[in-house]
């Protein structure tokens, strides 16, 4: 073997491992935004879920719309007051944060979503007898290393039953 036939072979192995290392590359920043896309997803889920499980337990009763951003009063029993008037609201750093009613700020620390960029609480008209009112509930969820945004919508009656 002579010198420029190892040359050659060692320029031709030094090609082949190069593209190799892209697509792992590649390989490793999808996997990377996947396991961010499906964490956009979990925590979405369980947002919801909360506040669906938190509206059974609540005894029906009208509803007014509220204001951006938050549930209202939604979650709260009628003449509660102080930790048992619950509301879940979206704070200045896109978490998603379960507080009292009084908390007109957001400034409540059990936070139950983080990167969330939109959250909405919309009265769903025409749906079931008035003694049972239902909301539906919108959550989105977005991570810089995500591909796309997470969006989930859940439909809550308070006191349980299904819409």
């Amino acid at each position: 073997m002579t010198l420029i036939e190892l040359l050659i072979a060692v320029t031709l192995g030094a090609i082949v491992l190069a593209a190799l290392g892209s697509v792992v590359s590649l390989g490793l920043q999808a996997q990377i935004a996947g396991r961010q896309q499906n964490e956009l997803v979990y925590q979405g889920r369980f947002a919801l879920e909360r506040m669906v499980g938190r509206a059974r337990g609540v005894a029906p009763k009208l509803l007014a719309a509220p204001a951006a951003d938050t549930t209202g009063d939604w979650f709260a029993p009628a003449g509660c007051v102080g930790a048992a008037c619950v509301m879940y609201c979206r704070n200045a750093g896109n978490q998603l944060v379960e507080t009292t009613t009084a908390d007109a700020a957001c400034a409540g620390t059990t936070v139950i979503a983080s990167n969330v960029t939109a959250f909405s609480a919309a009265l769903i008209a025409g749906v079931g007898p008035v003694g049972r009112p239902a909301g539906s509930l919108s959550l989105t969820l977005t991570h810089s290393d995500a591909p796309q945004p997470v969006t989930l919508t859940s439909s809550v009656r308070l006191g349980g039953g299904t819409l």
